[in-house]
């Protein structure tokens, strides 16, 4: 194709972009709509006055043509994946055509003609014309094209509209010389496309295996293909193409009715088709201003707790498990007030087979809206709370960190446990802080769960709070796993300034012996060896020799290294 001085405009991309779009919906509207149909005339109609724009920027439009997409000037300006074989790239690039070039007056003269000719060669059987051929029968005026001789055994040759009897190649932006087909057809040969009876073998099955595995594919895709993604954008179609308030009332009525069909049955990609199609179409300016909010407000509705509530009821019942991407694509758009049904369902105690995929989808949805999350998190709910907590969890975000905290002062104990677990998960600075509060928790399992957290994230800051947890009354009378942990975290980070404090504990004596019980100097025998400097070394060498078995064994252990 032809190479221009200059970067292209972004008005000149966005142009052929429009153009391509609206001629992708007009083929849509002519294989799904008689000739006389209102919605096909109309397609037709946005096609033709979107390619009368492009010539205001470019004076030829020229394409490569590509399995999935057109490009132009090295750039893709047109992709089709999700139609795969249906798609206008794929019915050129199938029978051979590899570029397309359109010039102006192609709009008004030889568009539909185009795209009938392709709605042809889409149903065409297998010894009708292919593409190229009715192409070069109908001699479109303003289109020309190259293709490759796809049937050739031989290595492929570049061939072009002009590589026919009869017609030039044409070069970027000049069109096909006609030159009468007598003076240069060779002797003996047809037009392309013409049927010979010693092109075939003579036997009953002349098809060879590739002809064969494309009829296959073929036969299969159309008993496969879901019709009713057609019938949605057909209703889709109309609601774009007729300007009358009463027959758009009428789809979204019906488009209402499927989509909660769709729920009930499971179809979970069909539900997020529609919300896709109906976020685009409150775009177009000729929708009724009456119902631009009816389709702004589904999302909504199918986000109502109670439908989401009923959605999550139909998969515990359901038999099969969903696939987790259709469920992800449904849930991400819906809107955040799903999210309080979705995690009231994971803080349960279900065993759903569809728990993993409602989980992931659920953890899509609440990545989007983060304080919606945060705000679940002071629900009165204990169910509600467990289930924001599992997602704030995974998520490892650090704006639920103000809701975590206000959990350690108010929520349950079992709660009060995860969010320290969530907490620590996170390790922010902020988080961290918010931690050394559950050093003072009412409750043994919190205490415990809080001194390991800040030991494994080395949180220094914690240091104060830790020596007056040991220094506390209540720390000698407590059990000895919370001694331990409490210890532990604190020899881990200490340095040597804890070990004036350690040293006390362990070798401190008093006119009747030791001033602290077996338990105490063992943890801080411990500690001792955690820190592990020369200073701590000699602590615990002057406690080798004491009477007490089981400091004796604490002391040992910790000046091999714990070992």
């Amino acid at each position: 194709m032809g190479a221009h001085d200059t970067t292209p405009s972004p008005q000149t991309i966005s142009a052929i972009e429009d153009a391509l779009r609206a001629m992708a919906k007009a083929f849509r509207a002519v294989q799904l709509y008689l000739p006389n149909n209102p919605s096909r005339g109309q397609s037709l109609e946005w096609a033709r006055t979107a390619f009368a724009k492009v010539w205001a920027h470019e004076p030829v439009l020229e394409l490569h043509v590509h399995e999935a997409s057109f490009q132009w000037e090295g750039r893709v300006v047109f992709q089709d994946a999700e139609r795969a074989t249906e798609s206008l790239p794929w019915l050129l690039h199938r029978d051979g055509l590899r570029a397309i070039a359109f010039q102006p007056g192609c709009e008004a003269q030889d568009l539909e003609a185009l795209l009938s000719l392709l709605q042809r060669a889409r149903a065409a059987a297998s010894d009708d014309d292919d593409l190229v051929t009715m192409l070069w029968v109908a001699d479109l005026a303003h289109v020309t094209y190259r293709y490759v001789d796809v049937g050739n055994a031989a290595e492929p040759m570049l061939m072009s509209s002009g590589d026919r009897p009869g017609v030039a190649n044409f070069a970027p932006g000049q069109a096909p010389l006609a030159v009468p087909p007598a003076e240069t057809q060779p002797p003996g040969e047809g037009p392309p496309g013409m049927v010979r009876v010693e092109n075939f073998d003579t036997t009953l099955y002349f098809l060879d295996q590739r002809e064969t595995a494309y009829l296959q594919d073929e036969l299969r895709r159309e008993y496969t293909e879901d019709q009713r993604r057609l019938v949605l954008a057909s209703l889709f179609d109309i609601l774009e193409s007729r300007p009358e308030a009463q027959a758009q009332q009428e789809v979204l009525s019906i488009l209402d009715q499927l989509v909660i069909e769709f729920l009930t049955m499971g179809d979970y990609e069909l539900v997020a088709y529609v919300l896709r199609e109906a976020s685009t179409a409150v775009r177009k300016p000729h929708i009724d201003p009456s119902l631009v909010k009816t389709l702004e407000a589904l999302p909504g509705r199918l986000s109502e707790p109670q439908v989401v509530a009923q959605l999550l009821h139909a998969l515990d019942e359901s038999a099969r498990t969903p696939v987790t991407s259709l469920l992800e694509g449904l849930f991400s758009e819906l809107r955040a007030e799903a999210l309080e049904p979705l995690v009231s369902w994971l803080g349960g105690a279900s065993a759903s087979p569809a728990r993993a995929s409602i989980e992931k989808a659920s953890l899509r949805l609440a990545g989007a809206h983060t304080a919606e999350l945060n705000r679940l998190l002071e629900h009165p709910k204990d169910t509600v709370v467990r289930g924001a907590l599992r997602l704030v969890a995974q998520l490892g975000t650090a704006a639920a960190v103000p809701g975590l905290a206000r959990l350690l002062r108010v929520a349950e104990t079992q709660v009060r446990a995860e969010a320290v677990g969530v907490l620590a998960d996170i390790g922010s600075p902020s988080a961290l802080q918010a931690l050394e509060r559950a050093i003072d928790d009412a409750d043994r399992d919190v205490r415990v769960a809080t001194y390991r957290a800040i030991g494994t994230r080395k949180h220094a800051g914690a240091l104060p709070r830790l020596l007056d947890a040991i220094r506390r009354k209540d720390t000698r009378g407590a059990d000895l796993g919370e001694k331990m942990a409490l210890f532990e975290a604190f020899g881990a980070m200490c340095g040597n300034s804890g070990v004036n404090e350690m040293d006390t504990l362990l070798n401190a004596r008093g006119l009747l012996g030791a001033k602290e019980n077996a338990e105490m100097r063992a943890c801080a025998a411990r500690a001792l060896g955690l820190i592990g400097t020369p200073m701590a070394m000699s602590a615990l060498q002057r406690a080798a020799d004491t009477k007490d078995l089981v400091v004796r064994n604490a002391v040992a252990r910790a000046m091999r290294g714990g070992q």
